[in-house]
C-alpha cells in the first residue's frame, strides 16, 4: 500500500478531528445557538495556525452561516469561550498560536489514530 503524503495525512486528521468535535459537543451552533442546522468544526483561532488547529479548546461546532458566511463570528466565539474556559486560558491560547511546529507523518498518524479511537469509544 502506498504511503500517504503529509498533505493527505493533514486532510485526514482535519476530517477525523472535525467529526470528533461535532460528536463531543452539543448539537448546537456555538455562536448563534441554532439547532437542527448542518454543523461544521469551527475554529476560534484560524486553521492557518498549526499550533492551535487541532486544539479541542479552540474548536466548537458551528453552523455554516456562522462559520463560513460569518467568518467564524470571532467576537461571539471568543466571548463564549471566555465564559466556558476563562479569560486566562483564552489569552494563553491566542499567544500559543505562533508556536512553530515541525510535524512529521508519524505525528499525523498518531493523532488520526487517537481521534478515531475516541470516536469508537463514543459509539
Amino acid at each position: 500500500m502506498k504511503k500517504k503524503t503529509q498533505s493527505q495525512l493533514k486532510k485526514e486528521l482535519d476530517r477525523v478531528f472535525s467529526i470528533y468535535i461535532r460528536a463531543k459537543f452539543p448539537k448546537v451552533c456555538y455562536t448563534c445557538g441554532g439547532r437542527g442546522k448542518t454543523l461544521q468544526c469551527g475554529h476560534f483561532i484560524s486553521r492557518i495556525y498549526l499550533a492551535t488547529r487541532w486544539s479541542e479548546d479552540n474548536c466548537r461546532p458551528q453552523c455554516v452561516g456562522c462559520n463560513l458566511w460569518g467568518d467564524g463570528k470571532p467576537l461571539d466565539f471568543e466571548e463564549n469561550l471566555k465564559k466556558e474556559l476563562g479569560s486566562k486560558k483564552v489569552e494563553t491560547m491566542k499567544k500559543s498560536r505562533h508556536q512553530i511546529l515541525k510535524l512529521t507523518p508519524s505525528w499525523y498518524e498518531e493523532k488520526i489514530a487517537y481521534y478515531k479511537g475516541l470516536l469508537e469509544l463514543s459509539t
